[in-house]
């Protein structure tokens, strides 16, 4: 594996380890008997100055900022729809499913 690979890998890690004990600490914090998650050396940097920028930029730009490093999955497309936007089957297996037959009891008058 190229060192460039490992590099993009340590980052990766290291990131997403400091916004998990991020959100451990923030959701033990009111919760008793808790205690603060492990903080390993090295860790004041990520703490301090990467959690809040990350929180702070908006997806978007987070997106375009992993694409052109390439730290994203190869070889698959990604969604057609955006996040909060709930979910609908593809067009082609919408298409074919039968159309739904109102059940017994559902208020739907089934003698007309």
């Amino acid at each position: 594996m190229s060192s460039l690979t490992d590099v993009k890998r340590n980052l990766r890690e290291r990131a997403e380890g400091a916004l998990r004990r991020a959100v451990l600490s923030e959701l033990g914090r009111d919760q008793p008997g808790t205690v603060e998650p492990y903080r390993p050396k090295g860790d004041r940097f990520w703490r301090m100055f990467f959690v809040p920028v990350y929180r702070r930029i908006p997806w978007p730009a987070k997106e375009r900022a992993m694409n052109a490093l390439g730290m994203t999955a190869k070889g698959w497309k990604p969604p057609e729809r955006t996040p909060r936007e709930p979910w609908r089957p593809p067009a082609q297996l919408a298409a074919k499913a039968p159309a739904e037959k109102p059940r017994a009891g559902s208020g739907v008058d089934q003698a007309s």
